[in-house]
Order: C-alpha cells, then structure tokens, then sequence
C-alpha cells in the first residue's frame, strides 16, 4: 500500500458524485551523497503514568560513543510506584547523555541524544485539501450500478 493511497471509500446516500482525485506524483530522488546524513534525534522522559511527574535515574547501560539499535535498553529509572527500564527508539550512536545516575529527572525532559545516519526528521510527503474526495472501488460502482 502507498502512502496517500485510498484504503476504504464511504458511499453516503444523497451525497453527490464524488470527483476523481487527481493522483500524486512522486517526488523526484535526490542524488545519493558521498557520506550519509547524520541526524541528531532526542528521546525524551515520557509519561509513565500513574500522575508521575519525575523519576530518579538508578543506571546507565549505556555511554556516550556506543551504537545502540531500536528497543536496545538505555537505562533503569525509578520512582515511587515503579522500576522501569527505558529502550532506544533509535538506530545509532549515543551522542550526549544528559542526566547521570542518581539525579532526578522531570516528565519531558531530554535523557539522551541518539545520532541516526541516513535518517533525517521526517518532512511531509506532500499536501491534501479535504475537498479531495476518493474515486469509487471497481466492486463499489458495480454494486450501485446494479442495486439501480
């Protein structure tokens, strides 16, 4: 499936006829780079809920320098109602570690910075009015032409 494409169309009884909506071209590729692009991504404290609105951090399984994949564990937090063990969104290399262990950490706050290669922050693929409405299925005009 690709982005953009009509997943489900919605007949609605007395609606008009909806107009084909014109299709999406793609954009063109970018030429390939001599090095990839490097961005910085930051993962930040989330809600862990249970009106928690900060933590202490317990421990570090990480350093600044060492490549870390996604769901790699990053460190242990604790608070009062629970130990939990934080995991990398990310693919990459450890680029800044904010907090040491035993210091307190506020909801929100930035833990780590995570340097991604190849990977830059994603930018819209392109824009869709809401008065753009979905072409008809093959089987749905089928199905109205013979209920008719």
């Amino acid at each position: 499936v690709k982005v953009g494409s009509v997943l489900i169309d919605v007949d609605v009884a007395g609606a008009p006829e909806p107009v084909p909506a014109k299709p999406v071209e793609a954009a063109p590729t970018p030429a390939p780079v001599a090095a990839a692009a490097t961005a910085i991504q930051q993962f930040k404290l989330a809600d862990i809920g249970e009106g928690i609105a900060e933590v202490q951090l317990t421990e570090w399984f990480v350093k600044e320098g060492d490549e870390v994949k996604e769901m790699d564990n990053l460190c242990a937090v604790e608070s009062d109602k629970a130990s939990v063990e934080l995991t990398s969104p990310y693919s990459g290399k450890v680029a800044k570690i904010y907090f040491k262990t035993q210091e307190t950490v506020k909801v929100g706050s930035v833990l780590v910075d995570i340097a991604t290669a190849g990977v830059a922050a994603p930018a819209p693929t392109s824009t869709t009015t809401a008065s753009a409405a979905p072409t008809k299925p093959p089987a749905a005009a089928a199905a109205a032409a013979a209920a008719a």
